[in-house]
């Protein structure tokens, strides 16, 4: 079914076309929500509460951006509320931390340590994911959230500036910037054995 017809039948109410939407969506924005908030109680709280604002708005929804993006939009609101909340709302300082790590060209001005061997010896598979959920756990949140639409979520570029309301631009610096200092963090967590 295209996205407008699907669109009509959600707002005729047709169980089917939400049953196929849930379906289609529910896994990635209880996942989103759940990373975001870092509960899974919160995260499906949260994502109950959007689907309520997605419901009562398909009245309103214009089609300027995907069903999808609209509804991560919703989710994202909601789990910016409950951090508020929770007083844990934390942005990126302005500015790049780790820009003296690289020289002029983009490349190491020192070479981070090999994650090859020596992550191998001393940290089994699992433990190395999970050092990276951690580690993600701990980007800032405007970094936090872009890298878990695109590299979690696997949202599109468009679909990730409709939700954040963000241009393409911001999109590539934040994600460049998460990308970046997630990096820094697991090494540096490596090399300190935490």
């Amino acid at each position: 079914m295209a996205e407008a017809e699907l669109i009509d039948a959600l707002r005729a109410g047709d169980q089917d076309a939400w049953r196929q939407t849930l379906q289609a969506n529910l896994p990635a924005l209880i996942g989103y929500a759940t990373r975001m908030t870092g509960d899974r109680a919160s995260g499906e709280e949260v994502v109950q509460e959007a689907l309520v604002t997605v419901y009562k708005g398909l009245s309103a929804f214009e089609g300027r951006c995907s069903l999808r993006s609209w509804m991560f939009k919703a989710v994202r609101s909601r789990a910016l509320d409950e951090l508020r909340r929770r007083g844990r709302v934390v942005l990126s300082p302005h500015g790049d931390p780790l820009e003296d790590a690289f020289d002029g060209r983009g490349r190491w001005r020192e070479e981070p340590p090999e994650l090859g061997s020596d992550l191998d010896s001393r940290i089994d598979a699992q433990r190395a994911l999970a050092q990276v959920r951690r580690q993600v756990d701990r980007l800032p949140h405007d970094l936090r959230e872009v890298f878990l639409l695109r590299e979690v979520q696997g949202l599109d570029s468009s679909e990730i500036c409709a939700a954040l309301e963000i241009t393409p631009q911001n999109l590539r610096t934040r994600l460049h910037r998460a990308r970046k200092q997630l990096r820094a963090q697991v090494v540096r967590a490596i090399q300190e054995g935490v």
